[in-house]
C-alpha cells in the first residue's frame, strides 16, 4: 500500500495497548460475515445523532490509525495473538496445574522405575526434574513449617541421606490429585487409613515417614516449585550459518518451549571476540575452525529467561554433535537445523 511506510512509522512513535479480548464459551468474538448483516435487519435504525458516541461512528469521523486495529479473520487473529502473545493458547485448560513432588532418598535408590511408572500411569506429565542432594541447611529451610514435629529429626536424615529427585508434575487438578495418592504423611497413619495410597505401598521397612512429598496447596506448589526451579537467565546464540537458513524456525522453537527472550540483538563477532568467547578451547586442533565459523556473519545472541532455564535450554539445543543429536534428540535444535559439530548451529551457557 503506498501509505505503508508512513503507517509502520505511525505504530513506532509511542507505545500501543495491546489486549486479548474473549467472549463467554459459545458466542464468537469475531463474528461470521452475514452476522452483521443479520443483525442490522433486525435491529431498528440507529439515530444518525447517536452513532458517533459507538466505536463504529467514531471511526467514521477519525482517522482508524488513530483508533485501534482489528482482526477481520479467525486467520488474522490467530496470526496476531502469536506474534504478541505467542505463548497464549486459547484452549488452555483452567484446570491445569502443576505440582511439586519429591521421590525421597531411599524410595528413589531402590524402586526408582516403579513409583516413576506409577506417576506417569496416574496421568500425570513431568514438566521439569532434577536429582538434588539437599544440605542440612536446605533441608531446615523446605521443611521450616515442620521442625516442631516429632518426626522432624528422621525427615531431616532421609532427605540428606542421598539424591532426591524433585519432579514438576503437571495435570488436571494436579496438587489435589497427587496428594490423594500419596495419603497421609506417615507411614502408620497411610497403613491404617488408606493402604493403598503410595505413602503406604512404597514404605521402607523401619522408616516412619513417606518416601514421597507433594504440596498441599496451589499457593505451596508455586512457592515450592520456585525453590527448587527458580526462575533463571541462559546465554543462547544462533550461529551465523544457522542464523541465515534457520533464524525463524530457530526463533520459534525457542518460544514454543516457552521461554521468554529477554533481550535480543544481532553482532557479528570479531575475531577477538569469538577468541575470547571460546578462550577454553583455545589449543584445541580444531579452535581456528570454530572461530572462522563464528566469525563468517550475524549471529543472534539472547537472553532467555525461563524456569530451570540453563537445562531446558541445553536439552532443546541437543547434544553437540549433530549426528549424535538426530539419534537421541531427533526433536532437537542441532538435530534439524545444524551442518556438522563446529557449525552446529547454537551455543549455551554450561552451567
Amino acid at each position: 500500500q503506498p501509505d505503508f511506510d508512513d503507517f509502520v512509522q505511525f505504530m513506532m512513535s509511542a507505545p500501543c495497548h495491546v489486549m486479548v479480548i474473549s467472549k463467554k464459551e459459545g458466542i464468537d468474538a469475531i463474528p461470521h460475515e452475514e452476522e452483521p448483516r443479520k443483525l442490522s435487519e433486525s435491529m431498528p435504525d440507529e439515530p444518525e445523532a447517536e452513532k458517533p458516541h459507538s466505536l463504529e461512528g467514531t471511526m467514521e469521523t477519525e482517522s482508524i490509525l488513530n483508533i485501534c486495529d482489528v482482526q477481520d479473520s479467525v486467520e488474522d487473529a490467530s496470526r496476531q495473538l502469536a506474534l504478541f502473545f505467542p505463548n497464549f493458547d486459547m484452549k488452555t485448560d483452567k484446570n491445569l496445574e502443576k505440582t511439586l513432588a519429591l521421590i525421597r532418598p531411599s524410595l528413589l535408590k531402590e524402586r526408582r522405575n516403579s513409583i516413576m511408572q506409577r506417576i506417569k500411569d496416574a496421568g500425570f506429565k513431568i514438566a521439569m526434574q532434577k536429582e538434588i542432594i539437599l544440605s542440612e541447611e536446605q533441608t531446615r529451610e523446605f521443611y521450616k513449617d515442620h521442625e516442631n514435629q516429632d518426626y522432624f529429626p528422621v525427615l531431616l536424615e532421609q532427605m540428606t541421606s542421598g539424591p532426591t529427585l524433585v519432579l514438576a508434575l503437571t495435570r488436571q487438578n494436579a496438587v489435589t490429585h497427587w496428594r490423594d495418592l500419596l495419603g497421609p504423611q506417615t507411614v502408620e497413619e497411610a497403613k491404617n487409613e488408606s493402604p493403598n495410597c503410595l505413602s503406604a505401598v512404597y514404605a521402607i521397612n523401619n522408616i516412619p515417614i513417606s518416601q514421597l512429598h507433594g504440596s498441599s496447596t496451589l499457593d505451596d506448589a508455586k512457592k515450592e516449585l520456585q525453590f527448587f526451579f527458580p526462575q533463571e537467565h541462559t546465554l543462547a546464540l544462533i550461529k551465523p550459518a544457522a542464523a541465515k537458513k534457520h533464524k525463524d524456525d530457530i526463533m520459534q522453537k525457542v518460544k514454543d518451549a516457552g521461554f521468554t527472550i529477554s533481550k535480543i540483538k544481532e553482532e557479528a563477532l570479531t575475531h577477538e571476540m569469538a577468541t575470547q568467547f571460546y578462550k577454553d578451547h583455545n589449543g584445541k586442533p580444531y579452535f581456528e575452525q570454530l572461530v572462522t565459523c563464528m566469525t563468517e556473519g550475524p549471529s543472534v545472541i539472547m537472553i532467555l529467561t525461563k524456569e530451570n532455564a540453563v537445562e531446558e535450554w541445553r536439552q532443546l539445543m541437543g547434544p553437540t554433535d549433530p549426528e549424535v543429536a538426530k539419534e537421541t534428540s531427533p526433536e532437537s535444535i542441532r538435530a534439524q537445523f545444524a551442518q556438522d559439530i563446529l557449525s552446529n548451529a547454537v551455543h549455551g551457557s554450561s552451567n
